[in-house]
């Protein structure tokens, strides 16, 4: 671990597909799990200023005909704010509808053992154990 990585919890205190938000340093992240990988992002929407952490995780939709179930692609990677619905991609903090545009910051995470570390330099938010 180096001086710049801190640590936020075990792996077993994030739930799969559900975003939690922990404070670090004085700055609140939304730290998702998704299987093996876990994506940090800046806990605040740029869009009014919601909390992340109360969205939820989905997909994105695809095309299906009328009645027919919607399908999702991108499922489990894609962060919902919970006031007005902006979607944000888990791995890159960039929103789906304009990423040049509008994003949210993400962090690098690191597994070691049942540990989960962020750094909280701006940068890639995945990490595999």
């Amino acid at each position: 671990m180096t001086s710049s990585e801190l640590d936020i919890g075990a792996v077993n205190d994030f739930v799969q597909g559900k975003p939690k938000r922990v404070e670090v340093n004085g700055r609140a992240l939304v730290v998702v799990r998704e299987q093996d990988e876990f994506y940090a992002l800046h806990d605040t929407c740029p869009h009014q200023g919601a909390s992340l952490s109360k969205g939820h995780v989905s997909g994105t939709t695809l095309y299906c005909k009328p009645g027919e179930s919607i399908p999702y692609g991108s499922d489990g990677q894609i962060l919902v704010c919970p006031w007005h619905g902006y979607e944000y991609n888990l791995r890159t903090g960039r929103s789906v509808f304009d990423p040049e545009t509008i994003r949210v910051r993400s962090y690098p995470l690191r597994v070691e053992g049942d540990r989960v570390f962020v750094k909280l330099d701006p940068g890639s938010g995945k990490a595999k154990s």
